[in-house]
């Protein structure tokens, strides 16, 4: 395992048991290969270069029934 950023088998393992699903135990050598190349270019974004963007808070005026 030469990549600093590839993961290991215990965070895959952690990260199965976080999303509560099971997942065959011949299959997370692939299954650790997938999230790998989905995660390289999420790892490769610096994220202090972005702007933070607080969410939109929408009021809605209750309705009362008297």
């Amino acid at each position: 395992m030469s990549d600093p950023h590839e993961l290991t088998m215990e965070e895959l393992r952690e990260r199965i048991a976080a999303a509560g699903i099971r997942i065959a135990e011949h299959r997370l050598g692939m299954v650790r290969k997938l999230l790998s190349d989905a995660l390289v270019h999420v790892r490769a974004r610096d994220s202090r270069t972005m702007k933070t963007v607080e969410p939109a808070v929408r009021f809605a005026p209750e309705t009362r029934d008297e």
